[in-house]
């Protein structure tokens, strides 16, 4: 048998343990975990299944890691505890000779799972958006049903009951937006329905007193209506998003602009400071701040995703030398044995290099240190497993 024909049987060993793995986890997890989370948040059945396919890619990105490490550890174990490793040694073979073809598939699966992120905001995100949107007055309705409370793009809705399709005792707060200032109401009983031919949700209110902006409040006793055009358009507004929901190609454009915003911050600021303006000076600092945390999380978003990523390829760095040198067929406890020290050192240093990237400390360099050590780790254990 050829090194070819072995490195092609590896290979496709690894692979097909992998793609196993993977699917029975992501099932398991869009039905397991996507209808229970959606039931808890008190989605109604149809919305929950629309939804379920754009679960997919959330679950990808954090199951390919763990899954290529379970894959490794089975192949790679199995084959050292049957001696087939000691067997290639002694044919003369190197034996990462048998590792660097499995190492070329967990690099490029790397950037697979780095483009899952791009996928989860560019597609996932956005259509669940709009599932929820298109049954939006099913799914009000659902979720003040059970959790008597409901939140959604600047919308709170609290309510005493539902009966028969009506809401009794209704709060209803509402954020300002650019064509109206922020509203709250209270009411004796509320209905909803979407308009068909606008898709706009509706709220007919009676009996009940409305607040806006400037302390405007006027009390009405005949049916007021509210109408939520906002909440049914899926348009992303960049400007405002969670970088988490931005496509890599937003961000430099949402960097200048936060870059720009801060720096005309800082120059009122200032001003501010100069004119002993106080409650002035406090709605300046806020501002700033919350531009400057914006900012910083823009610029490790790209970079963070790419750790991440590249966290696949770091796990069988970790997982192939540690299954040789145990030389157990037991997959499960190998994989357990190499999932151990990941889960005590990679991913607090994953948590912690974030964290430092999003305060500003050390650039965005941080974000990468979790793979930095994991890498160095499994290149001294390949080292030492193809020494002996």
């Amino acid at each position: 048998m050829g090194i070819t024909t072995i490195q092609r049987y590896v290979l496709w060993e690894t692979l097909k343990v992998f793609l196993l793995c993977l699917s029975i986890t992501v099932l398991m997890m869009v039905l397991g975990g996507g209808v229970m989370e959606g039931m808890k948040k008190g989605f109604p059945t149809n919305v929950i299944m629309g939804m379920l396919p754009y679960f997919v890619p959330e679950m990808l990105r954090y199951m390919i890691p763990g899954c290529m490490l379970f894959a490794v550890c089975t192949a790679f174990g199995r084959m050292s505890a049957t001696n087939e490793i000691t067997a290639i040694k002694s044919a003369g073979i190197n034996p990462m000779e048998l590792v660097w073809p499995v190492l070329v598939l967990a690099y490029f699966l790397s950037f697979f799972t780095f483009w899952m992120y791009e996928v989860c905001a560019s597609w996932s995100r956005p259509n669940i958006h709009r599932v929820v949107a298109e049954s939006l007055d099913d799914t009000v309705y659902s979720m003040l049903g059970t959790k008597k409370h409901f939140s959604m793009a600047g919308l709170e809705v609290s309510v005493k009951e539902v009966r028969d399709r009506k809401l009794i005792k209704p709060r209803i707060d509402m954020a300002a937006t650019e064509s109206r200032p922020a509203l709250f109401l209270e009411a004796e009983e509320a209905t909803l329905q979407t308009d068909p031919e606008t898709g706009i949700l509706r709220f007919s209110c009676s009996d009940g007193k409305i607040e806006s902006d400037g302390d405007q409040s006027y009390e009405f006793a005949d049916e007021y209506e509210i109408n939520l055009d906002h909440l049914n358009s899926i348009e992303l507004d960049q400007n405002s998003a969670s970088p988490a929901n931005l496509t890599s190609r937003m961000m430099p454009r949402q960097i200048e602009r936060e870059q720009q915003i801060v720096r005309e911050a800082e120059a009122e600021l200032e001003i501010a400071i100069a004119s002993d303006n106080f409650d002035h000076l406090d709605h300046v600092k806020h501002h700033l701040n919350a531009h400057k945390k914006r900012l910083l999380r823009l610029q490790a978003e790209v970079p963070r995703r790419w750790a991440n990523g590249f966290g696949v390829f770091c796990f069988a760095m970790i997982g192939i030398p540690v299954s040789i040198w145990l030389r157990s067929a037991d997959n499960v406890k190998t994989f357990f044995l190499c999932f151990l020290p990941i889960l005590l050192l990679y991913y607090p240093l994953l948590v912690v290099g974030e964290q430092w990237a999003r305060e500003g400390s050390f650039g965005t360099l941080p974000v990468g240190i979790a793979d930095v050590a994991l890498l160095l780790i499994g290149m001294f254990m390949m080292w030492r497993v193809n020494r002996n």
